[in-house]
């Protein structure tokens, strides 16, 4: 590990001062007539042969600015301007060297200081699309554009992402609504009534500590035109069709806006039966610190296939959603958002399951799944943020309500019944509290709390483990009740600026964080009949609690000087983990644990940056995997481990390189990755024909990954092209322990995406993305697991036929291969368009050659999937969307 650390500590070295050696560094100082320092000042500089802009940069608040230069020419223009600032122009030669401005403040009318281009222009750290430039008459809402802008892509999950980093937060108007949940405007609000899509990078939306704390989040924000704004607008949509086994399809919604100053509102309602998520759309994108521990069991249902979600899903939604901001005359928010979701989903396969042996034949199923589920859901959020350049304050409630109950048959040897019924409730409330001075010189709170209740009830027919649920004879039916609780605190209070030393500050820290975890299971049998009775064996009942404790404090020291901004964090901590069972299993943990993390930015020039991280981590485990009963986790999967209080360690590494040239349309970048770690324990499977127990034993164990990816984005001016391309490779080395045989299992693969648009005339646009894949697997550094690919090409064509009429037909293709499978399968779409004003008619005709299934396979850990997954038969829909205001 020290080696691989020295490693890219040279290679960073070495970039860094062949950097500086083969570039011009120019820095100075930009101040007034009073010798004060004046910020926000851009610095540009000039081709003096015809005053092309070839770099440029905005002085920090000291009023410094530093630009670098490449190129060949002898002499140069440096110009400074900005806001109530005289224009001055200096001639400079091409060497290092320090140029100081005094400007002159007088009230002078400027426009926007920006670097301009037909379609994206930028200044500091925002980089602005001109929507108009990239909209075409097919586009009905913002998502459809965002598609085809350069660098930015919009997932299939929904998830937006620039130069494949997703994006922090999404404001409309410079206001936070919707709190990650942006797919409710992305999907709403008109392309015709946004005039801007802003990317804001680095970007720090706390104004305290805006100079302290640096970040790489990206951001988005949406500026709309003036005629969408301080207006109330109503936009709705109304589908009805019919599919080729006669089932009537309906498609519709109800979406009111509104967009002012002090206040922003949406409220819609959407439902169909057609195959569109409603939730994708309703759900938050943002990272969630506190996922709950998924349900320990579960029954088996078919698994989704790698196509579009609208192809397969089979529902029947219905979904609200209330979301409301409101800013007071002193600038603070108030918001509000609601959801309420109601739906089914009905999946239909035929599938096959291999796991390999080490050294004996493999474990072969044959299942055909059917299953049915019903869920209803209950969210919301209420924000108060107040947000000035001396004082920040936030504070969030969430909750989270879920009901959901799945049955489903599996058809093998015999028939097996299923049913799960499962209720989720969380809750938490997420505080935050900054104070600074003049100096930046402050104290902040950060307090994050979290309640989650799982009661849920597995119930299996007929029974299943007869050797150890009922004596080696078989029995009707076994029912798993599971109640899991569990609660949480974190709680840090950090000195802000405490020292300050030329470059550096040091931010001292505490904090204290409290975990518990409660876990009470019971299994009962029905021998005949549907009377169960509980199984009082210890070995199969839990009752066991665990709390962990960690207290401590921590230094980071930032570091920002001339396009360098670092942080290192220093935190030291006590850990206390007990585990409360029966007597004989209890256990207590006593440790102290030195977690260092390092993360730098390095901006070479307004164009080049390097960004890397490195992070030592010690984690233990929870009760998901500490429980000493058995839990039957699905019908052919029972689980139990030993109260064994272990520790993984491990160290993350990441360092990409970005360039960004916004006057040519062009974002690239490369990024590589590396994990590596150490377990004390690992979890053994063993199986009894179909049938795998799960157990913990005590061998320690190593593994590690290794990842890098490379983004290529380009637009031009011509035919509105654009490509969007992504490599990636990764390989991973993982220890299994399979039949009482420790297996050494790596798998690499390779993933491409290339993405194509372009306007081939005024009346024909086209678009096609083309994703590969290539898997393949080696066990013991002999045995080849057969390579397989993956390739599906997704291609749309819109022709305008008249002025307000246009044909669109989409055609998918998706290549599966490995030794036991070749497939191919086809989806073709048409459709007819036709605009009358404020309504748009659209007949769309889906998988027009009514194909029912759809075969694909994939790799785990020493595992191959099969199915065959039947999808959505062909139908035809006749669908209007009109604006009400």
């Amino acid at each position: 590990m020290k080696k691989i650390g020295l490693f890219f500590l040279i290679i960073i070295a070495y970039c860094t001062f062949s950097t500086i050696y083969a570039q011009t560094i120019i820095s100075g100082k930009i101040s007034n007539q009073e010798n004060k320092s004046v910020p926000n000042v851009s610095v540009t500089l000039l081709r003096s042969a015809d005053s092309t802009i070839i770099a440029y940069n905005i002085g920090d608040v000291n009023g410094e600015y530093t630009i670098y230069y490449s190129g060949q020419e002898k002499e140069l223009l440096l110009a400074v301007y900005g806001f109530n600032v005289k224009r001055q122009i200096k001639k400079i030669i091409n060497e290092n060297q320090v140029v100081d401005f005094v400007i002159i403040e007088e009230a002078i009318e400027l426009g926007e200081v920006v670097i301009k281009a037909d379609k994206i222009w930028g200044g500091r750290d925002t980089i602005n699309y001109a929507v108009e430039s990239f909209r075409d008459s097919t586009d009905i809402v913002i998502a459809d554009v965002l598609k085809r802008m350069p660098g930015i892509e919009v997932k299939e999950s929904g998830i937006i992402e620039y130069r494949g980093k997703p994006i922090s937060k999404f404001y409309i108007e410079n206001m936070d609504m919707l709190q990650g949940r942006y797919g409710i405007a992305t999907n709403n609000i008109s392309a015709a009534d946004v005039a801007t899509v802003q990317v804001l990078e680095n970007h720090q939306p706390i104004k305290t500590l805006q100079d302290i704390d640096f970040t790489d989040d990206v951001a988005l924000n949406i500026k709309l035109k003036d005629g969408a704004k301080g207006i109330y607008s109503i936009m709705a949509d109304l589908g009805v069709g019919i599919d080729f086994n006669s089932k009537f399809l309906w498609d519709g919604g109800l979406t009111g806006m509104y967009f002012g100053k002090r206040r922003q509102n949406i409220l819609s309602y959407k439902t169909n039966n057609s195959g569109n998520d409603i939730y994708k759309e309703f759900q938050s994108h943002l990272f969630d610190e506190n996922i709950g521990i998924q349900p320990l069991s579960s029954i088996i249902m078919p698994s989704p296939p790698q196509i579009n979600k609208n192809r397969y899903y089979f529902n029947q939604g219905h979904g609200l959603t209330f979301n409301t901001l409101l800013k007071s005359k002193m600038d603070d928010e108030f918001i509000i958002n609601l959801v309420g979701y109601i739906d089914v989903d009905d999946r239909n396969s035929q599938s096959n399951t291999i796991y390999f042996i080490p050294g004996e034949d493999t474990v072969f199923i044959n299942e055909k799944l059917i299953s049915h589920t019903s869920i209803n859901k209950l969210e919301g959020d209420f924000t108060f943020k107040r947000n000035n350049e001396k004082n920040y304050l936030i504070n969030t409630l969430k909750f989270d309500g879920s009901w959901e109950n799945s049955n489903g048959n599996i058809f093998t040897d015999e028939l097996i019944e299923q049913e799960f019924n499962h209720r989720t409730f969380k809750a938490s409330n997420i505080f935050n509290w900054i104070k600074t001075d003049l100096n930046k010189k402050g104290i902040e709170i950060d307090s994050k709390t979290y309640f989650q209740s799982q009661p849920y009830q597995l119930t299996i027919s007929p029974g299943v483990f007869n050797d150890i649920l009922n004596d080696s004879t078989s029995y009707n039916a076994v029912e798993q009740d599971i109640l899991f609780t569990s609660f949480e605190t974190h709680n840090a209070m950090r000195f802000l600026s405490s020292l300050v030393w030329k470059f550096i500050r040091v931010n001292p820290a505490l904090f204290l964080s409290i975990e518990h975890q409660s876990l009470n299971s019971d299994i009962y049998t029905a021998l005949t009949d549907t009377n169960f009775i509980l199984l009082t064996n210890d070995s199969l009942n839990n009752d066991i609690s665990w709390l962990r404790a960690k207290a401590g404090g921590a230094l980071r020291f930032d570091f920002n000087y001339r396009g360098l901004s670092a942080w290192i964090n220093l935190p030291l901590s006590y850990q206390y983990i007990s585990l409360l069972g029966e007597e004989e299993n209890h256990q207590k943990q006593h440790k102290l644990l030195f977690q260092p993390s390092l993360r730098f930015k390095y901006l070479f020039s307004s164009r080049w940056e390097l960004i890397g991280s490195w992070n030592y981590y010690n984690s233990s485990p929870n009760l998901s995997t500490l429980y000493s009963g058995y839990i039957l986790q699905n019908y052919r999967t029972l689980s139990r481990y030993e109260n064994r209080l272990s520790d993984s360690y491990g160290n993350f590494i990441s360092l990409k390189l970005s360039y960004k040239n916004i006057m040519d349309f062009i974002f690239a970048d490369i990024e590589f990755s590396y994990n590596n770690y150490r377990n004390e324990v690992m979890y053994a499977q063993e199986f009894e024909g179909a049938l795998m127990k799960i157990h913990l034993v005590e061998l320690e164990n190593k593994g590690n990954y290794i990842g890098l990816t490379g983004r290529l984005n380009k637009g031009f001016n011509w035919k509105k092209l654009s490509f969007n391309a992504m490599l990636s490779w990764g390989k991973g080395n993982t220890p299994l322990l399979r039949q009482d045989q420790l297996v050494k299992y790596i798998n690499q693969g390779i993933n491409t995406n290339l993405i194509i648009s372009l306007a081939i005339t005024n009346k024909i646009g086209f678009a096609n993305k083309l994703s590969l894949s290539r898997v393949a697997g080696i066990v013991d550094g002999e045995t080849t697991l057969d390579p397989m690919i993956n390739l599906i090409n997704a291609a749309n064509l819109d022709f305008t036929i008249l002025k307000n009429l246009t044909f669109s037909a989409s055609f998918e293709y998706y290549y599966i291969k490995n030794a036991e499978i070749k497939q191919n399968f086809y989806l073709f779409d048409i459709g007819i368009m036709y605009n009358l004003k404020r309504i748009r008619l659209r007949l769309e005709w889906d998988n027009i050659f009514n194909t029912k299934s759809y075969i694909y396979s994939y790799y785990g850990n020493l595992s191959t999937y099969y199915s065959e997954y039947i999808v959505r038969p062909s139908s035809i829909m006749l669908k209007v969307q009109f604006k009400l205001l």
